[in-house]
């Protein structure tokens, strides 16, 4: 647990840690309002003014509350998880009162991320072309092999084995599917293709895998 939080995130943590109970409490409902309207900057404000510091400081320990509650949700950390941030210097009060923090919002997090996740493009269908510059102005003979693509992706996850997708589909108020078009030079398109075969390596690997399964639970 005590290895997912940085640096900067734990001083940050700590600078809400000593503040009132009362103070905590206001840290914590900007934090859950960060999540569902993004920064507030107006109360934010005024409470860099009440605890005379900076709007930065502020908006930062902000951040660091939401980064911990969403960490924690992802991988579904328990109590006893947590007392290791003992090893970071937090008392066992301020460990207490972030766990509250934590485990009492973590319902409203994961309908946030579920909700996020439904909105997330995949891959579904590809088309690519070999095209060639054969002259310009400068050079009246020249052979400059570049390769076009476009990426078609979709929100809705899609059997790969379904019907090609209308060519004349594009992205439009309230539709799934979005296309993206790419150019790159042979070299470059080996160079990617290498990566993502690697990428495709270590997935399979017993690291990666229990990584994965752990925000699958």
């Amino acid at each position: 647990m005590a290895h997912l939080i940085k640096q900067e995130q734990d001083k940050h943590l700590k600078f809400v840690l000593n503040q009132p109970e009362e103070v905590l409490i206001e840290f914590c409902k900007l934090a859950i309002d960060y999540i569902n309207n993004g920064i507030n900057e107006k109360k934010c404000t005024a409470a860099s003014k009440n605890l005379e510091t900076t709007f930065d400081t502020v908006k930062s320990c902000v951040e660091a509350l939401v980064c911990l509650l969403i960490d924690c949700t992802k991988l579904h950390i328990t109590e006893e998880d947590f007392r290791s941030l003992g090893t970071l210097n937090f008392s066992p009060e301020q460990i207490a009162i972030l766990w509250q923090f934590v485990s009492s919002k973590r319902a409203l997090v994961e309908t946030v991320l579920k909700q996020s996740a439904d909105n997330e493009l995949h891959f579904r269908d590809l088309e690519w072309r070999l095209e060639a510059k054969v002259a310009s102005r400068a050079l009246h003979r020249q052979a400059t092999p570049v390769i076009a693509m476009k990426l078609h992706l979709d929100s809705e996850v899609v059997n790969e084995h379904k019907e090609k997708l209308d060519q004349e589909s594009t992205v439009g108020a309230g539709e799934t599917r979005k296309e993206v078009l790419l150019q790159t030079d042979p070299t470059s398109l080996v160079h990617l293709i290498q990566v993502l075969e690697q990428a495709l390596i270590d997935s399979k690997t017993h690291r990666v895998r229990n990584f994965v399964k752990s925000f699958q639970k």
